[in-house]
């Protein structure tokens, strides 16, 4: 299967990082190339934890932080670039080249992705996701859940915070 078929085979804001994470895990031996990666791992949610660590370490491209940055509508790049602890310039340098994440980049990336995802599923689009990481929220102290996400503690109360609303569990 082409990564074309399987773009269009993902739905979501987040379709060529999952592509990216798919070529990273057949590339470990752990899919097999022909399987439909559709049906395998369809969300960031679906990526088991060994699989994540092996994607971290080697490190996610710059060029795709560009591309995820872009499917953001309320979040401002600046912020994305915050929370995953890259700098403009960094972004910049990448553009034309084959160069990496370090692995507390691609962290971020992951888990900022992820975060957006669950969000997404909780409150129902992709613009309430977004207006809700972007806003103070009573449940994590007054914190914005973006600015949280810079941090696996942070990450870990954005979670469980999420679902805490997902069931109607809001204190």
């Amino acid at each position: 299967m082409n990564q074309t078929r399987e773009a269009k085979e993902l739905r979501g804001p987040f379709a060529g990082l999952l592509i990216a994470i798919k070529l990273t895990i057949a590339a470990h031996g752990e899919l097999r190339p022909e399987e439909p990666f559709a049906e395998a791992i369809s969300k960031l949610a679906d990526i088991a934890p060994l699989q994540t660590h092996d994607i971290v370490i080697k490190g996610l491209p710059v060029a795709l932080l560009r591309d995820v940055t872009a499917t953001y509508q309320i979040v401002r790049r600046r912020e994305v670039l915050q929370t995953v602890g890259v700098s403009e310039r960094t972004l910049q340098r990448g553009k034309n080249s084959d160069l990496t994440l370090d692995s507390n980049a691609s962290d971020r990336l992951i888990r900022l992705a992820a975060a957006t995802e669950h969000a997404i599923d909780v409150f129902g689009s992709q613009r309430a996701a977004e207006r809700w990481l972007v806003s103070p929220a009573l449940g994590l102290a007054g914190r914005r859940p973006l600015d949280l996400l810079q941090t696996s503690e942070g990450a870990k109360l954005v979670k469980s915070f999420l679902t805490r609303i997902d069931y109607g569990v809001y204190c």
